[in-house]
């Protein structure tokens, strides 16, 4: 796997703690419209060392294949980061599974960026990676995200009950799936 890729419009970019500070402007500007569908964050989450540290913890776990996460810039303002696209509970072995999470700048929604990114990323898990299956939960009420993954072809499996923490409340979370066409 490299720490690189590109789109026609995009770089998607595994990044180290020298970009803690474009990190937390990332997040400071967009806290209002993640709000809702993040999960809560402990008080430091908006401070610089707190994004350093995070980011080091990551990049040590993406090396051991326990989490990815690239971050999305635009090819004409490589410096800015624009979302990302994340990876957790990667589970090798007979399962090959894992969950996909992912946000997208306040102002750069609605241009096909979303899906032109994660639609890399889940290349990238598939081919290079050789996953099985990719797992999305999604909140009942996040329309454009449902819309995103089924226009990728994630099928809809159930209902995840109480299994996200949101302000400061358990949420029932709808569970969608994609699997390798390649297997």
């Amino acid at each position: 796997m490299k720490s690189y890729y590109e789109t026609e419009r995009l770089q998607l970019r595994i990044i180290t703690s020298s970009y803690a500070a474009e990190v937390l402007n990332f997040y400071e500007r967009n806290k209002n419209f993640f709000n809702y569908w993040e999960p809560d964050r402990v008080r430091l989450f908006y401070t610089k060392d707190f994004q350093r540290a995070n980011l080091v913890y990551e990049y040590n776990e993406t090396v051991k294949l326990h989490f990815l996460r690239f971050w999305i810039f635009e090819k004409s303002n490589p410096e800015h980061i624009i979302g990302c696209v994340c990876f957790q509970n990667l589970q090798k072995g007979s399962l090959m599974t894992c969950t996909v999470g992912y946000k997208l700048d306040q102002d750069y929604v609605g241009y096909g960026y979303a899906s032109e990114s994660l639609e890399k990323a889940v290349e990238v898990v598939f081919n290079d990676l050789n996953f099985h299956r990719i797992e999305a939960l999604i909140h009942p009420m996040n329309a454009p995200s449902i819309h995103l993954i089924e226009k990728l072809g994630f099928e809809f499996e159930g209902i995840a009950k109480s299994c996200i923490r949101l302000n400061n409340k358990w949420t029932d979370h709808l569970r969608y799936a994609l699997i390798n066409p390649s297997h």
